[in-house]
């Protein structure tokens, strides 16, 4: 194939990519997630109240909730397009998402193993990005999965470069942009420190011959990685005097209450994400009721009562103080009724509240400490990969139980099929890793346990998590397909490359 001819066809491939981004960013936009409300509310009081705050009016106390690479990124494109324009701010990540694609296309260049293949291997990856629904959906919303990739593919590319460079000056200056980028990406997502971290177990895995060298190349990553969170923590210590690198765990202002020990009675059950919102996001904004828990989430009818009795201490705050008025009206002689009066928002997760979840979790726990450790995580891990990833998509849903799809909205077809390219995606990348493995090449394998360490690092830390949102595992797809692209132009495999002959 001429030169011409492969650059044509990775026109082409770039164009339906960038098409198909387009298509989405204007016709499929999402402002419905709350996060994105509060990344464009960071965003627009850095530019307006030249603060960095969440609050929606005076005073704008500083804020630390959120880390503020997407803030930043918005406040840029706010910034020139209008401050809540936020067709622009898809109009750019549909260019942003469609570069992550060159990148993977880039990356799956540099790994594969014969000169001949390499651009067949980069091709295959290229035409699998451009079409993948499940990345190109985040365009349209105000989210950091767009970033985040992008992010993560050049991570990936500059360890690449990294890894094969010859000469210690140019490996040298490699782990820094390698570093700096990793600290860059955990500025968008805290979660992102995965990545870095299988980069760099991965260096120390491959150099076990040259363990001094590796040690060095580690540190220069290390540094480089820590130097571009400093900013950030130097503020938050200046204004909020913690020590917050990053961003708290639960999004808490210092000093916030945070109900742990509910979170850990839920984490001993939950292990679907259609728990998620009844269970969590619910909190204190309106009632939790015994229908909104699963029969998994009582080991007995002991611990339902218990649970029971928790629940109506947080829906009904005041109970007790409309006891005690109740009974000295009486002595007092006024026995006259009053209306009553209900209101789902005044409810509360007290401090004593949190306490009696927490001993219940505590029970759970120590009753069942393989389910709590091995089985209920092993189930997250599989909601989030098996999921449909449909989500922000007008068809959102789950497939299963099937009677319950929604006809008006056409799941009975698209959740099958979004079912069916997981399936695809991770049968190529798992058929693309074992030829990989199976090549014997000491390169090919190394990227192997990269991709593997970048998957599954970050797949068992969200699966420890008590919201086991498959958005989450988004980034996996990009991996996916650098595995399908590397492996599966391996000389003694072409029966999914024949199109790409030269």
């Amino acid at each position: 194939m001429s030169t011409k001819a492969r650059w044509s066809i990775y026109a082409l491939l770039l164009l339906i990519a960038l098409s198909f981004r387009l298509f989405i960013a204007l016709h499929l936009p999402n402002d419905e997630p709350d996060d994105g409300r509060v990344y464009s509310q960071l965003a627009r009081n850095v530019l307006e109240q030249h603060v960095y705050s969440h609050d929606t009016q005076p005073p704008y106390t500083p804020s630390l909730i959120r880390l503020p690479g997407y803030p930043l990124f918005l406040a840029a494109i706010y910034s020139i397009s209008g401050h809540n324009n936020n067709t622009a701010v898809r109009l750019v990540q549909a260019v942003l998402d469609t570069g992550t694609c060159a990148l993977i296309a880039w990356v799956v260049f540099e790994w594969a193993m014969e000169e001949e293949r390499k651009h067949r291997a980069a091709m295959l990856a290229l035409a699998l990005a451009a079409v993948c629904p499940f990345t190109a959906i985040y365009v349209a919303t105000i989210l950091t999965e767009v970033p985040t990739n992008f992010l993560a593919v050049a991570m990936v590319l500059a360890a690449t470069f990294a890894f094969k460079a010859t000469v210690r000056k140019r490996a040298i200056k490699w782990w820094i942009v390698t570093g700096v980028i990793a600290g860059l990406a955990v500025l968008f997502r805290p979660d992102s420190g995965l990545f870095a971290a299988a980069i760099g177990i991965t260096l120390m895995l491959s150099s076990l011959r040259r363990i001094r060298e590796a040690t060095v190349y580690a540190a220069i990553f290390s540094l480089a990685f820590c130097v571009v969170l400093v900013p950030w923590t130097i503020r938050n210590r200046r204004v909020f005097h913690v020590f917050q690198p990053l961003a708290p765990a639960h999004a808490e202002m210092p000093g916030e209450f945070v109900p742990r020990g509910y979170l850990l009675w839920v984490r001993t059950w939950l292990d679907d994400e259609r728990y998620v919102a009844p269970a969590l996001w619910a909190m204190d904004t309106r009632p939790l009721r015994m229908s909104d828990f699963p029969d998994k989430a009582f080991d007995s009818e002991e611990e339902r009562d218990r649970v029971a009795a928790l629940l109506n201490k947080y829906n009904h705050p005041d109970e007790e103080n409309e006891e005690e008025q109740s009974s000295s009206d009486d002595e007092d002689g006024e026995e006259e009724e009053q209306p009553a009066q209900a209101d789902d928002t005044d409810v509360e997760m007290t401090p004593e509240i949190d306490a009696g979840f927490a001993q219940l979790g505590k029970e759970r726990v120590a009753r069942s400490r393989l389910r709590y450790y091995v089985v209920l995580p092993l189930k997250r891990a599989m909601t989030l990969w098996c999921d449909t990833h449909s989500q922000y998509y007008p068809f959102n849903g789950e497939l299963l139980p099937v009677e319950d799809l929604d006809h008006d909205i056409h799941q009975q077809y698209w959740l099958p099929l979004f079912a069916g390219l997981t399936g695809i995606y991770s049968l190529l990348g798992v058929i693309g890793g074992w030829m990989m493995w199976r090549s014997r090449d000491q390169n090919a394998r190394r990227w192997l346990v990269l991709v593997v360490l970048l998957i599954f690092l970050r797949l068992g830390f969200l699966s420890t998590l008590e919201n086991p949102e498959p958005r989450y595992t988004v980034e996996i797809f990009p991996l996916l397909i650098a595995l399908a692209g590397a492996g599966l132009t391996i000389s003694h495999w072409t029966g999914f490359t024949r199109f790409f002959q030269d």
